[in-house]
């Protein structure tokens, strides 16, 4: 009887507990956003009968339930949290790393891997004798922080993708010089005029810092002719010291801020976003430091088109189809072009080759091309068959 009690008295609880957390989510309002995660959160979807019957609107009902999950943010603390305490380390696709780094999981599509180097030895054999063309695939922080990781973590062949891709014409290989830097004692200094150990990649985020995009820069200068500009010539600005990018967002834990800030000089500049809809004198949208998304401050985000027009006159023109790791090396690389354009594919509509070239030759010679990603994002990104149109 008195198991038969509890039993009952447990079933109780679980169901008040359940009702209860049902009415909350309910009554609770629909966020389109979350801060924490910095992504966006799925919202109700609309119902259909067709939407019903295959199956479509069940699986989105069931991500907006999950997403809208009262005090979601704070069951996914004290879950990440439990799992610590119990040993784990690693959450929800990021790896608790040795000094305070989380370094995100990934799973590499294999067979995009294999189509997207095709899309660019064909953008490459386009773009051969007509401009001074490079890659510059870019490691990230689970390549060249290895070390960082938990043993027997799984990671992806990296090393193997770029040992592939080197194979190509104007390829441009950052590892040995990212490895150097981000392994010197703890006691020595990357730079001495700022009196502190610069890291190469953030502790909380995906991205390579700013003082790593730099060494990353003087590697592709040198591939391009180009004399890069000495690290202690930049004029190094704090943006924020309270910075908490994607990886800590994922997790929802404790961990020290990074510092995000730029390398720049005090060059004139007029910077053009998608074809006039905003024009400005600065590479930077500060109003994005207000923000959790404080990376965003870089070029205002993933802009489709952007065009910078520069005080040099040497009438040189820079194109660069990039991802959001090109946004912090920007400022370095305008100091030796008077125009730079950059095109995000994600954005764009329309084939490079056939649109988006031409538009730009119509003003002015193209001299250098440069393809910037990172690695992980080159693997799984499904816009490079642009660069074949």
């Amino acid at each position: 009887m008195n198991m038969r009690r509890n039993n009952i008295i447990t079933t109780v609880i679980f169901c008040v507990l359940i009702g209860v957390i049902t009415v909350a989510s309910m009554v609770n309002p629909v966020r389109e956003y979350s801060e924490t995660e910095n992504r966006t959160l799925a919202q109700m979807p609309k119902f259909t009968l067709d939407a019903l019957f295959d199956g479509s609107f069940t699986a989105d009902y069931e991500e907006f339930i999950t997403d809208q999950f009262v005090l979601r943010d704070k069951w996914i603390t004290v879950k990440n949290y439990t799992e610590l305490a119990l040993g784990k380390k690693e959450s929800g696709g990021v790896f608790f790393a040795d000094d305070g780094y989380l370094i995100e999981k990934h799973e590499p599509d294999e067979q995009l891997i294999d189509t997207n180097i095709g899309y660019i030895k064909k953008f490459l054999a386009y773009a051969k004798d007509k401009y001074n063309t490079r890659v510059l695939i870019a490691p990230t922080a689970s390549l060249i922080l290895s070390d960082k990781l938990p043993s027997f973590a799984p990671v992806w062949d990296q090393g193997g993708l770029l040992d592939r891709l080197s194979q190509l014409d104007g390829f441009v290989d950052c590892r040995e010089i990212l490895n150097e830097y981000a392994h010197l004692d703890d006691d020595r200094t990357l730079t001495s005029y700022v009196g502190e150990r610069d890291l190469i990649y953030y502790r909380t985020d995906h991205h390579w810092t700013t003082t790593g995009a730099y060494y990353a820069y003087t590697v592709l200068c040198e591939s391009l002719g180009i004399t890069p500009i000495e690290l202690s010539d930049f004029t190094r600005t704090v943006l924020s010291d309270q910075f908490y990018g994607t990886l800590a967002a994922k997790v929802n834990i404790d961990s020290e801020p990074d510092v995000l800030y730029t390398l720049d000089t005090d060059l004139p500049l007029r910077v053009d976003y998608n074809m006039g809809a905003k024009v400005t004198d600065t590479l930077y949208e500060r109003s994005h430091l207000e923000t959790r998304s404080k990376y965003s401050t870089f070029l205002d985000e993933n802009q489709p088109l952007v065009e910078i027009t520069t005080g040099n006159k040497n009438g040189k023109t820079l194109l660069m189809i990039k991802d959001s790791y090109a946004h912090c090396m920007v400022p370095m690389l305008v100091n030796h072009y008077e125009r730079v354009i950059l095109f995000d594919l994600r954005g764009l509509t329309g084939g490079v080759i056939s649109n988006f070239i031409p538009m730009f030759e119509k003003d002015g010679e193209i001299d250098d091309i440069v393809i910037l990603y990172n690695a992980e994002n080159f693997t799984e990104d499904k816009n490079l068959i642009k660069l074949t149109k």
